[in-house]
């Protein structure tokens, strides 16, 4: 027969203490780490919530300016062509052999980007001058 090792009360007591110790410091090293993460998901989710409060105001002052005055007005007169009474319409084109612009791939707008931002943000490279005129 074999013989089991002789273990003292005070040895079954300091092991029982050290398990113990080893689980609260693992459940201890979880929460950190969960509240961390919680703490970056936060972050992150205030950043979405403020560029999507800036898209919304963004899309509120365009639906005022298609609701305007002006802006029926402009649709009439560049799209449809219209004058006031007393007006006369002048139609101005390019001259023969005069490059003009073309729309770049995707009309024009980076690709992820809403299609409203192509009709109603004016581009940087539009404002700059051709070369060579």
């Amino acid at each position: 027969m074999s013989r089991l090792p002789h273990l003292s009360l005070t040895t079954i007591i300091l092991c029982a203490v050290a398990v113990a110790i080893g689980s609260f410091a693992v459940t201890t090293a979880r929460s950190i780490v969960h509240n961390y993460q919680l703490g970056q998901q936060e972050a992150q989710m205030r950043a979405d919530i403020a560029q999507l409060d800036r898209d919304h105001a963004r899309l509120v002052a365009i639906r005022d300016y298609l609701k305007s005055d002006q802006y029926v007005e402009q649709v009439a007169r560049r799209v449809l062509g219209l004058v006031h009474p007393g007006e006369t319409l002048v139609i101005v084109s390019a001259a023969p052999g005069v490059p003009t612009a073309t729309p770049g791939p995707m009309g024009g707008t980076t690709p992820g980007e809403p299609w409203w931002k192509e009709l109603f943000i004016q581009p940087q490279a539009a404002a700059t001058p051709h070369p060579g005129g």
